[in-house]
């Protein structure tokens, strides 16, 4: 479902029904149906508001007969009303909560298995919209449709029930919610394009909150650019506000035709009725009493429909991120991952891969074809200019990116969709851009020792402790918060440990450290290490030196000091 469809197409009377429809549909069945207890509370809550405009009735006509059944059933009626309308209400927020982690559960499962393409396209803002504020639209809607769906009953009942009375007063109460619902309408669909133009402005939004984040450095070190991104911000957030000023409008002119429909209802039965009717006293009173008892139910179901109307947008909102997830679903993670304990080889063969689209005549970057061989105990550098094509070899060896010609073979095996996820459960890696988590997520207790150990004697002791499987402070310095992500790879104690650039934040004792004591200890332990680095002077610590220029490999060769694998 495309949720950037144009809304105006939709605004229809019948389309409209249909979708509010499927909104209605989605809300009950993510509410479990007409299984949960909030339908039976919803009946009580209607039939009692019902039974109470019946036994008023009937208590005025029976007045001068004393009082009897009617009262009983008056009292019983209001009180089952009072009682079932607390516990509808408390029900529906237990729904509210329901459904919210239903969909962010469902998005949060989507996103995780997205592929690479989808991760590094950019902006995610109508994400962020999706999983916060259009979720959270979508299930509050719950509660108004339950108790416009119990002001239904209550209608059902009271407008058969006001023809009996008055045929009179009951066509013109049918008139007056067909000139509610036109008027609603009319105004429905131009107030629904510009909810759906505000929800845009959010995901907007939230792009330059991620900006505001993300690039709060390169924010400090000049004060133009800041002031740039603060203008754009304040523009996008006008315009949020704008077209969501313009919508809640239109929305209010829609409910308030509803309203001066049964403000016209109320005066024609006071003004115009008792001329056609003679001024019958008990049916006046009669009329009376239903109009006024119904006006409460009627203006909560005009007013629900302009909240159907905003979950509608969010459910297509959330429908049009789901389905993008759908379709950029890896399909390397559908299978369960199998821990591999060891390898014998590693191999790229004929590997090409293309970075980026052409586009104004701009040449996407091309690497390979690459031809290269792995084995475990090896400790390779790999250098190479910017722009030589590193990291996206690095990404290719790793399995996080698959080739667009060639294949990646281990052990002898060509790597298929069933296979990947376990060959990437080989690895631990500190990437050039990497994510330090605040919690040492997925680790064993044998890991979790391991890590404190890697911890002290990586030097950060001192600024991080572990406590339990939460880190006590990541508010560390560039080299540091490097060093912690290290200790991190080395506890995980995998075949192979990819660290692109890891030296280059590092004082000169710590980069001492690195090549001369952990590179050894790891090659000791058998691992394959995979290095990106510029170090020229330590290239001599490695097995093999493999140099890189333009998306191909310039040389491959083996340090003499080392003996062959």
């Amino acid at each position: 479902m495309n949720s950037d469809m144009d809304i105006s197409e939709k605004s229809g009377i019948a389309p409209a029904l249909r979708q509010r429809t499927e909104v209605a549909r989605f809300l009950l069945a993510a509410g479990m149906g007409l299984r949960d207890p909030i339908v039976f509370l919803t009946l009580i809550s209607g039939v009692s508001r019902a039974g109470m405009i019946f036994a008023i009735n009937e208590t005025a006509r029976s007045h001068a007969d004393g009082l009897g059944w009617s009262v009983w059933l008056l009292l019983i009626c209001a009180a089952g009303m009072v009682i079932s309308a607390y516990l509808q209400k408390v029900r529906a927020f237990t729904l509210i909560t329901r459904i919210e982690a239903q969909m962010r559960h469902r998005l949060s499962e989507l996103l995780l298995r997205a592929n690479i393409d989808f991760l590094i396209s950019g902006r995610h803002g109508k994400v962020y919209g999706a999983m916060t504020a259009e979720v959270n639209q979508l299930a509050q809607a719950v509660i108004h449709l339950v108790e416009a769906i119990g002001a239904a009953i209550v209608l059902l009942f009271a407008i058969p029930y006001l023809f009996f009375v008055s045929w009179i007063a009951g066509v013109a109460a049918v008139a007056a919610i067909a000139l509610g619902g036109i008027g609603f309408a009319l105004m429905d669909g131009p107030a629904r394009v510009w909810a759906l133009k505000a929800s845009d402005s959010f995901a907007a939004y939230c792009d330059r909150v991620s900006d505001m984040l993300g690039g709060w450095k390169e924010l400090r070190l000049r004060a133009s650019r800041r002031d740039a991104l603060e203008a754009e911000t304040k523009a996008v957030i006008a315009a949020q506000v704008a077209h969501k000023m313009r919508s809640e409008r239109l929305f209010a002119a829609s409910t308030g035709g509803g309203q001066l429909a049964v403000a016209l209802l109320m005066c024609f039965v006071v003004i115009v009725l008792p001329q056609i009717q003679g001024g019958d006293a008990i049916v006046m009173f009669q009329v009376l009493t239903i109009i006024l008892l119904v006006n409460g139910p009627t203006e909560l179901v005009f007013n629900t429909l302009p909240i159907l109307s905003r979950a509608e947008n969010s459910f297509y909102k959330i429908k049009g991120v789901e389905a993008e997830l759908h379709t950029a679903q890896s399909l390397a993670l559908a299978a369960e991952p199998k821990l591999l304990e060891r390898f014998e080889e590693v191999a790229l063969r004929g590997v090409e891969a293309n970075v980026g689209e052409a586009r104004d005549g701009v040449v996407p970057f091309h690497l390979g074809p690459i031809d290269l061989t792995f084995h475990p105990g090896e400790t390779v550098f790999i250098c190479g200019g910017n722009g030589s094509g590193k990291t996206t070899l690095l990404s290719l060896i790793t399995g996080m990116r698959h080739p667009a010609a060639g294949q990646i073979t281990l052990d002898g095996a060509a790597l298929d969709d069933a296979t990947t996820a376990s060959y990437r459960e080989l690895f631990s890696a500190v990437f050039a851009q990497y994510h330090l988590f605040d919690h040492a997520y997925g680790m064993t207790k044998a890991e979790l020792a391991e890590l404190e150990a890697r911890i002290a004697q990586l030097g950060l002791a001192q600024r991080v402790q572990l406590l339990d499987d939460r880190f006590s402070n990541t508010s560390l310095s560039a080299g540091q918060s490097r060093r912690l992500a290290l200790a991190v790879a080395l506890a995980e104690q995998r075949s192979i440990i990819v660290l692109d650039e890891f030296a280059a934040d590092q004082d000169p004792a710590n980069r001492a450290f690195f090549y001369d004591v952990l590179m050894p200890e790891l090659s000791a332990s058998g691992r394959l290490v995979l290095a990106v680095t510029h170090d020229d002077h330590q290239f001599g610590k490695c097995d093999r030196l493999i140099k890189m220029e333009a998306g191909r490999i310039v040389s491959d060769e083996r340090m003499p000091h080392r003996k062959e694998v």
